[in-house]
């Protein structure tokens, strides 16, 4: 039963026009994570990341360190599956500053804080949720998102024990909807008396989930979307719905026979016993940059599958709801676990065994552009002299690693502007000098061989 069942599953995947599409490739804005699981987008072109070892760093998108956050190491459990893990914002954080971290505890409890931000630094800690009996090492899944009822929803395996997702008395093996302040709001569709500890767990927005990481909410409607990592194969995109049964541990992707109690995944993502592709990212894109994406969910898995891995892109049908997959593309062929797109208009990936964050681009190569550089080349700054703040060009014929760095007269270091792969082409960055006195200073390229210094000066 368990071939033909895999059997059926390839031949639907092939049937939905799976494909290969290796049209882009990757830039490094943040380097040198231990083991980051999730980031959030902050104010201006900074990003907070989660390492699963504990710290909460803020970093700027041009890899520059701004702050330890929050230090979570000294209580947080990281075996295995578990550590610092989720993080989100509040919907209203530009006035209220609250940043939710989700994380297992040493005393193994699953635990959802709130800090306030000041000045890159967490402060006031409160405690949304707090729950205990994390028994099994693995199952814990992992992210938060905020829907756009202002909802904190909240994905939670099953822990290691199957039984749990399909108990309405336990909050493992669910999707949970709750307040940002930790309380139950009364519509949710298993509410009974709010207590979560009596008769329904009253949190609950849809079960029968066994490990599902990740979810997130079409910016076109009220849409949720989940990656469910299952056991052998297939693993599963999930459609959510309020009070829905999604069939954990009685089926595994489609159920054979089907059965109306349980609903159905929108799409299954094969793999075999010993490689999955373990899905974990999942967003749909409706950014500026890649307008051939818009509207599609895009899914990134944390598996070597050897039949099935990479960036996902899959196409949606049956509008307005957009519940069904029709087809599926493979981008590029690179594991993750966070997908996020930046008020750039950028996607941007979390990769937590390369300990990076990139950005998804066009690779350009082989396309015939009259604009693509000839030469490599550093442009003189603009202004100059400056105050302060001043733009720096440099082209590149051809993709390639750039760092880009400014150095005082005495030939020290102070400050990196690039240190990341880029494509092709012309690029402009700035350099803001408020924190520097005024002075001449040096910037220098180097990019395959190329190096190039200039000489800028400013003045107060």
């Amino acid at each position: 039963m368990r071939a033909i069942k895999y059997i059926l599953v390839v031949l639907f995947l092939i049937s939905c026009g799976l494909t290969n599409s290796q049209n882009y490739l990757t830039e490094n804005v943040v380097t040198g994570l231990t083991q980051p699981v999730c980031f959030a987008f902050l104010s201006g072109s900074n990003i907070i990341v989660t390492q699963k070892t504990g710290l909460a760093k803020i970093y700027n998108i041009n890899n520059t360190f701004v702050s330890n956050f929050w230090n979570f190491t000294d209580s947080v459990n990281s075996f295995s599956e578990k550590g610092l893990l989720g993080v989100v914002l509040d919907p209203d954080f530009q006035s209220n500053r609250y940043i939710y971290f989700y994380y297992i505890t040493v005393s193994d409890r699953y635990r959802i804080v709130r800090l306030k931000e000041n000045n890159n630094l967490g402060t006031e800690p409160f405690y949304v949720f707090d729950e205990p009996n994390s028994t099994g090492s693995y199952h814990v899944a992992g992210n938060m998102r905020f829907g756009k009822d202002n909802k904190l929803y909240v994905s939670i395996g099953d822990n290691g024990t199957s039984s749990n997702a399909q108990s309405l008395t336990t909050f493992k093996g669910k999707i949970l909807r709750i307040n940002s302040n930790g309380t139950i709001p009364n519509d949710n569709p298993f509410f009974d008396d709010g207590n979560p500890y009596t008769g329904n767990d009253d949190r609950i927005w849809a079960y029968g989930f066994r490990n599902s990481f990740d979810l997130c909410f079409s910016p076109a409607n009220d849409s949720l979307y989940a990656s469910e990592n299952m056991v052998g194969n297939p693993d599963e995109i999930n459609f959510i719905r309020k009070g829905k049964n999604y069939g954990w541990p009685i089926c595994s992707g489609y159920c054979f026979p089907y059965n109306p109690l349980y609903k159905e995944p929108i799409g299954v993502l094969p793999g075999n016993d010993f490689a999955n592709y373990a899905p974990a990212g999942i967003i749909v894109y409706n950014g500026s940059q890649m307008p051939e994406l818009n509207n599609k969910l895009l899914v990134i898995g944390m598996g070597a599958g050897q039949i099935y891995r990479g960036l996902v892109k899959c196409e949606l049908g049956n509008a307005p709801l957009y519940d069904t997959i029709t087809s599926k593309t493979i981008l590029l062929d690179l594991t993750g676990t966070t997908l996020l797109q930046g008020s750039d208009g950028y996607l941007y990936i979390c990769r937590l065994t390369q300990g990076t964050i990139v950005r998804l681009v066009h690779d350009l190569t082989g396309i015939s552009n009259n604009n693509i550089p000839v030469d490599f080349s550093l442009s003189q700054n603009y202004p100059n002299p400056f105050n302060p703040v001043t733009s720096i060009k440099y082209e590149m014929p051809q993709n390639g690693f750039v760092t880009l760095k400014i150095f005082n007269v005495l030939g020290m270091e102070i400050s990196s502007l690039v240190n990341q792969t880029k494509r092709q082409g012309t690029h402009e960055v700035t350099w803001n000098a408020s924190d520097f006195p005024s002075g001449v200073y040096f910037y220098e390229l180097n990019v395959d061989g190329f190096s190039e210094r200039k000489k800028m000066i400013l003045v107060k």
